[in-house]
């Protein structure tokens, strides 16, 4: 989660200095060709872009398979806890002091301006009159926004300047100012430490004051000496005003004069200008989220491998084909006549030219006994033989690994895809967690026809959730010569209570590997449903272990 945070932080605040730099280099131009409510609608680009780098980023590949469908309550978080470096852990200590300061800065100012205007009365609705007079008029509050006038308004200021002083304060109100500057406000805070941020945020009040202006010229095209004679008897001065509108000594008098003789803009240059601003907030933001790095996701490769072996435990034969993409494990289990359980699991990734390094775990009855690691050619045979300790059982594998174009996508769709069981509530009431093997008869249309719980545990908690959902999802059905027919597939449901991988049924839980069981008795099956995972063989009845890990938190 930290490391996710600061990486936010990093990302958000190099797309920030961006387009504060963008909107700075065009502010002007804008104002002088497009109008000063186009350059004002510019700074659009800034929280939009620190916005998009927060979506979640492209993917490149889909991910297809993982070996099991964990399922959790909505209350639990599986995110785990991760060790975080002592520089990171220190940053983000002194960012949050650093948001904190800011924040209590902004608002002592706020309250400080507020304070300074004395005891305030209605002068008419909508508009407050103050004892003070510095910084007035101006436009307080977000929830309740409210004008508030010096307490000499009425003789300070004649009829028709009075009309456009409000007139300019409401279209404050209205186009949405006073929550916008709340915004900027923020953003200092959050990025404290980047001075640009707070040079935006002062560019961002001058050009929220010409757009105002102009707007108020749009209304009022015969007033403009009397509104420039209104902004010189205003009190150019007062304490700034965080989140508000006033008449501060931060908007320069003399240029917000001369922007009063340019002509008003004609419709086609307005509507020029909302092109050119959407233009410009969309492709800053879509280039902001465009930037970030793709989530790359497992089974992006552009090949996988398929693994042709012959398998021989004790005198016992059996052939065997299996598939996946570079660096995922392939699990192989099987049992001898004598009771003896074999598991292997391996790796196999490129090397130079037209090597791969095979590298594998094997145990025997639990315990582990090899980790043969092999350098073999493409398309050319490679073995591995180990004996048990007692020497009364030999495992032999002979394979022939070649590499095929494409990533290794299933013909069956990801179980990822599916919708995820319901969660029960007496389950999750008492802490349960369990797993629950289903098997599943799809037909040639992709529908499952037949759902059977091979197993559960505990038994009968979670089979009603788990048979409801595979009753709506559909697959890709097996094919024989060109025409859809029909297969089996199985799918492990895990219901992981805590959140953590722990469960109180480790011991009857499978492993956390979709394992090809081999048959040592009999043939391998000719069709199956063909799952980006390893798969089970079984003469029978052909069944593809095809269980993945859901990427929501149900």
């Amino acid at each position: 989660m930290t490391g996710e945070l600061t990486m936010a932080l990093v990302e958000s605040t190099v797309a920030t200095t961006l387009a504060i730099l963008l909107v700075v280099a065009l502010r002007a131009p804008t104002r002088r060709h497009l109008g000063a409510v186009a350059a004002h609608a510019l700074w659009a680009c800034v929280p939009l872009a620190c916005a998009a780098v927060l979506l979640p980023a492209r993917t490149t590949e889909i991910q297809w398979a993982e070996p099991l469908v964990t399922v959790l309550p909505v209350s639990v978080q599986a995110t785990p806890a991760l060790s975080m470096p002592w520089p990171v852990a220190w940053w983000l200590v002194v960012w949050g002091a650093g948001v904190a300061m800011t924040m209590m800065a902004l608002l002592t100012q706020q309250r400080r301006f507020t304070r300074g205007l004395g005891r305030m009365s209605e002068a008419s609705p909508g508009v407050l009159s103050a004892t003070a007079d510095q910084g007035l008029p101006a436009a307080l509050g977000v929830l309740r926004p409210r004008i508030v006038v010096p307490a000499d308004f009425r003789s300070r200021y004649t009829e028709e300047e009075q009309v456009l002083v409000l007139c300019h304060e409401r279209l404050h109100i209205r186009r949405g100012d006073l929550v916008a500057n709340l915004l900027a406000s923020v953003m200092r805070c959050l990025f404290w430490f980047n001075p640009l941020v707070h040079v935006a945020a002062r560019l961002h009040r001058l050009d929220q004051e010409f757009a105002c202006d102009a707007m108020v010229m749009a209304r009022h095209p015969a007033a403009r000496r009397a509104y420039g004679e209104a902004m010189l008897k205003a009190q150019l001065a007062g304490a700034p005003l965080p989140v508000g509108c006033h008449w501060s000594n931060h908007h320069p008098l003399k240029e917000r004069i001369a922007m009063l003789r340019q002509p008003l803009p004609t419709r086609m240059r307005r509507v020029v200008a909302s092109a050119f601003v959407l233009v410009s907030v969309a492709a800053s933001a879509m280039a902001a989220w465009a930037a970030q790095p793709a989530t790359a996701l497992p089974g992006g490769e552009d090949f996988h491998y398929r693994i042709a072996a012959m398998l021989d435990v004790d005198g016992e034969k059996q052939s065997l084909s299996l598939r996946d993409g570079p660096g995922r494990p392939v699990g192989i289990v099987t049992s001898t006549k004598a009771g003896r359980e074999w598991r292997l699991q391996m790796v196999v990734t490129p090397k130079a030219g037209d090597q791969v390094k095979i590298e594998g775990a094997l145990h025997v009855d639990g315990a582990m006994v090899s980790s043969p690691v092999l350098i073999a050619a493409l398309d050319r045979e490679a073995a591995i033989q180990v004996t048990s300790a007692d020497g009364s059982s030999t495992f032999a594998l002979a394979m022939t690994v070649s590499r095929q174009p494409g990533p290794p996508r299933p013909d069956a769709a990801a179980v990822s895809r599916q919708p995820a069981p319901d969660y029960p509530d007496d389950a999750k009431a008492r802490q349960q967690s369990g797993q629950v093997m289903l098997k599943l008869r799809v037909g040639p249309d992709g529908r499952v026809r037949e759902a059977i719980v091979e197993k559960s545990v505990p038994a009968g908690v979670f089979d009603e959730a788990s048979l409801a959902a595979a009753k709506r999802w559909t697959f890709d059905p097996p094919l024989e010569n060109g025409v859809a027919v029909e297969g089996w597939v199985r799918v492990p449901i895990r219901f992981d209570v805590h959140g953590d991988g722990r469960d109180e049924n480790d011991a009857a839980t499978d492993p956390p590997l979709a394992w090809t069981r081999v048959d040592m008795a009999q043939p391998a099956a000719p069709n199956e449903l063909a799952c980006d995972a390893t798969r089970q063989k079984d003469p029978r009845e052909p069944v593809v272990d095809c269980g993945m890990r859901l990427a929501q938190t149900r």
